[in-house]
């Protein structure tokens, strides 16, 4: 294991080097800085022993390539994913989707809190995936009793939810309307 002494030698002996090296992949002078930081700071973590200078320096080289390399990748993902979202705020069809949704979700949500406490907990865990029965062990209450209320529940929904499709449908046909070619 290295001691502070020996750490500081390193340091002093290679950081302005990894840093430069670490500058062949990334642009920013200081992502590069903390980098070689890190590298430093796992060097002394970690119970490493060098035979000779060589295994040392080769160590620090991959090491900082390494993870220049996990920097590219990450970002790379990062602007993956912002192109998706400039073009998702880009699209109209996505847009409208995205809207839609969240009224849906929003209105669902309403209708849900109109419903009675027991009613509501038991489509609140149905919609967290729990099974009638795994819904009934953690209400506490006969499975039957989970089947009707649920049964009822749904029933209350629909009765909410049918003049919504009109409008969700009429929505939809006015936006294709305005898609097709004249």
């Amino acid at each position: 294991m290295i001691n502070a002494n020996e750490l500081k030698i390193v340091f002093d002996t290679y950081y302005e080097s990894l840093v430069t090296y670490a500058n062949r992949f990334l642009y920013s002078n200081d992502e590069c800085e903390d980098v070689i930081q890190d590298v430093f700071a796992e060097l002394w973590q970690t119970e490493n022993s060098f035979p000779d200078e060589i295994s040392l320096k080769s160590y620090l080289y991959k090491a900082t390539r390494n993870k220049c390399l996990n920097i590219i990748k990450h970002n790379k993902v990062k602007d993956k994913y912002a192109a998706t979202s400039i073009h998702q705020l880009n699209d109209d069809n996505i847009f409208m989707q995205h809207v839609l949704e969240d009224e849906i979700s929003r209105q669902l949500h309403e209708a849900i809190n109109t419903l009675s406490t027991r009613k509501k907990e038991i489509i609140i865990l149905s919609l967290k995936g729990l099974k009638n029965k795994e819904v009934a062990e953690n209400l506490n209450i006969k499975l039957q009793t989970v089947k009707t209320l649920k049964s009822q529940a749904y029933k209350h929904l629909r009765k909410k939810f049918k003049d919504l499709s009109i409008i969700i449908s009429f929505l939809i046909a006015n936006k294709m309307k305005l898609e097709l070619p004249l």
